[in-house]
């Protein structure tokens, strides 16, 4: 798995989500900007400078649900769908799908972000009321064709 932070994809450490350390404004702040962009992919327990997850890492298998509890509760229109995924050095962390959201995506506590390259970034004054106006809007980017070949198109109903 060797994959580069951008626009749908970016790498969080363990420990933004277990123990003492656990800073879950960063993991919902990523989530939210997933759910207003485009939607994405978080991959926990993976360090920013690192292309896979330590050999030795293994997941508590209750985690996913937890995360996806927390993050429910720390967020508005966010669904989180985390399962957990063995890289190929063994090693293991969890993937986190973040569906592009129907309505605005913002935190429990009124911030929104958005995704931009490989930055979530915040949303402020105006800009939340265009975000809420294009939410409405039908997200042709996630559109797919009914996989009709160009050749045998009707040419009358094209």
């Amino acid at each position: 798995m060797i994959r580069i932070e951008g626009a749908e994809f970016d790498k969080k450490s363990l420990r933004l989500v277990t123990g003492k350390t656990a800073d879950w404004g960063k993991v919902v702040k990523h989530a939210v900007a997933f759910a207003n962009a485009r939607g994405g992919l978080l991959a926990i327990g993976i360090e920013d400078t690192a292309e896979r997850p330590p050999a030795s890492q293994k997941i508590e298998a209750g985690l996913p649900d937890a995360i996806r509890r927390r993050i429910q509760q720390l967020t508005v229109n966010v669904e989180v769908l985390p399962t957990i995924q063995t890289s190929d050095n063994g090693g293991q962390y969890i993937e986190a799908r973040v569906p592009r959201s129907v309505g605005v995506a913002s935190t429990s506590d009124g911030r929104y972000f958005l995704r931009v390259a490989d930055v979530s970034r915040p949303v402020v004054g105006d800009e939340i009321l265009r975000l809420a106006n294009e939410r409405a809007a039908l997200p042709w980017e996630t559109l797919t064709s009914l996989g009709v070949p160009r050749d045998q198109v009707d040419a009358d109903k094209l």
